[in-house]
């Protein structure tokens, strides 16, 4: 999953990637490069919704340009919590059933069919939570991203 945003620019450059770096570093985010005009960083990785959006950020690259600040960015962090939210329901799925399946055959009646409605049951919302909590995900990443950008230009403009 990439990221790329463009904004104009007009400011001292290396007063903008040091708004990058001061708010990157302490995030965890690994400096791989930097130059007066580039900065390369490398994320801690997210793990939870309640970190800072920023953490979705795997792999970053800020150019600022005489005109334009150009940052692109892999989004491996959101990739990580996106197939996290796929696959955990369907895990649960799976263990609830073999769960409810050994207590329906432990009965002396199987014909507790109702029995197999309870996982069904618990973790039907995930149908619709899993995708919307995806999709937020990524938009509050991508929506940190617009704010450092637009903090960049600002707080280093003529």
């Amino acid at each position: 999953m990439e990221y790329a945003r463009t904004i104009p620019f007009t400011g001292r450059s290396a007063k903008a990637l040091q708004v990058a770096m001061s708010t990157f570093i302490p995030l965890g985010f690994q400096i791989t490069a930097s130059t007066d005009h580039e900065l390369r960083v490398t994320g801690p990785g997210i793990t939870s919704t309640r970190e800072s959006p920023l953490k979705g950020i795997s792999e970053a690259a800020i150019v600022v340009r005489s005109s334009a600040i150009e940052m692109k960015a892999e989004l491996g962090g959101v990739r990580k919590l996106k197939t996290f939210l796929t696959f955990f329901p369907l895990g649960m799925a799976l263990l609830f059933l073999i769960i409810f399946g050994v207590l329906a055959l432990s009965l002396p009646n199987f014909r507790r069919w109702w029995i197999f409605l309870i996982p069904l049951l618990a973790l039907s919302p995930w149908i619709f939570l899993a995708p919307m909590m995806s999709r937020q995900i990524e938009r509050r990443t991508a929506q940190a991203i617009d704010t450092l950008l637009s903090n960049m230009a600002m707080l280093a403009s003529d």
